[in-house]
């Protein structure tokens, strides 16, 4: 983090360039579309889902990046400078985004964490709590909510249609949540067990009656030594998991090596951002293939 902090005295001037001409909240000179930031593409395909045509959404971390490992730029700081609302997950996943908000100094700006009010599992290595909440659907439809309700408080004239798509979305999500919990229990009980690349999925398990037995990386920011992957091979072999999952922001060499030392196979789940196309296009379709998937791997 010294480095980064050392960073934002260019990204301080950045702002003021970027930030000298935004509108202020609620602003809807010339038809503009309200400017929204999201610290990442699940949560910016939420934003858009509840925003539709009104809202121009930009996610800070790039699709394909994780928000674990990231190093904001000045670019950034001129995005989150001209936003009139900035969602980030709280929890420590995009803990970088306050100095990115500290830099512009809009005071109009709302800045809202979607976590807020969900109750966090303290487990695994996610000091306070782990921040991947939106793997349980019923807490993605809390963000969607919160979403919600701060584009009416930002853009009132807006109120009735983000009111009305955020009322469908939240429909769709009920209708996912339910294929996911009826998918899940047609693996045997006993089978529901999960090795994943990181510690990513206890709300998921919660939910939906997984059992998580191990995680290759357990720390996003350090290559987990020779000891700690034979100790993820020994999980797999004595729990007799038939799969493991690897995740498309990080490098699967290790997934692979594990798995050709086990005799099982990998399989790709999306976790912390989305693709730009296919399986992982969107929140709704990144759930529907994680569980098809997993259903594929160990039912």
């Amino acid at each position: 983090m010294g480095a980064l902090k050392s960073s934002f005295l260019l990204v301080s001037l950045v702002v003021l360039a970027f930030g000298c001409g935004a509108a202020g909240a609620g602003s809807d000179v010339s038809g503009e579309k309200l400017q929204v930031a999201a610290t990442i593409s699940v949560i910016q395909d939420l934003a858009r889902q509840v925003g539709g045509e009104r809202v121009a959404v930009t996610t800070i971390v790039p699709v394909g990046g994780s928000p674990e490992t990231f190093q904001p730029s000045p670019r950034d700081a001129g995005t989150i400078s001209e936003a009139q609302a900035v969602f980030e997950n709280g929890h420590g996943l995009d803990a970088w985004v306050g100095d990115l908000v500290e830099s512009a100094g809009n005071a109009d700006q709302r800045v809202v964490v979607l976590s807020k009010g969900l109750e966090p599992i303290d487990e695994g290595e996610h000091a306070g709590g782990n921040p991947h909440f939106w793997l349980d659907v019923a807490n993605a439809q809390h963000y969607v909510e919160k979403i919600r309700d701060t584009l009416v408080e930002v853009d009132p004239q807006g109120a009735e249609v983000y009111r009305a798509n955020a009322k469908k979305y939240l429909a769709e999500l009920e209708e996912l949540n339910r294929y996911i919990k009826n998918k899940s229990i047609s693996i045997p009980e006993e089978r529901r067990k999960l090795v994943t690349f990181h510690d990513a999925f206890p709300y998921f398990a919660k939910a939906y009656g997984f059992e998580l037995v191990g995680v290759i990386l357990k720390n996003p920011d350090a290559e987990p030594s020779s000891r700690e992957v034979a100790e993820v091979v020994r999980t797999v072999e004595e729990q007799d998991v038939p799969a493991i999952f690897t995740e498309p922001q990080f490098n699967a060499r290790l997934a692979d090596t594990i798995a050709r030392e086990a005799g099982v196979e990998v399989y790709e789940l999306y976790t912390d951002t989305l693709t730009k196309d296919g399986a992982g296009r969107s929140y709704a379709a990144m759930m529907r293939t994680n569980i098809d998937r997993i259903v594929e791997a160990l039912g």
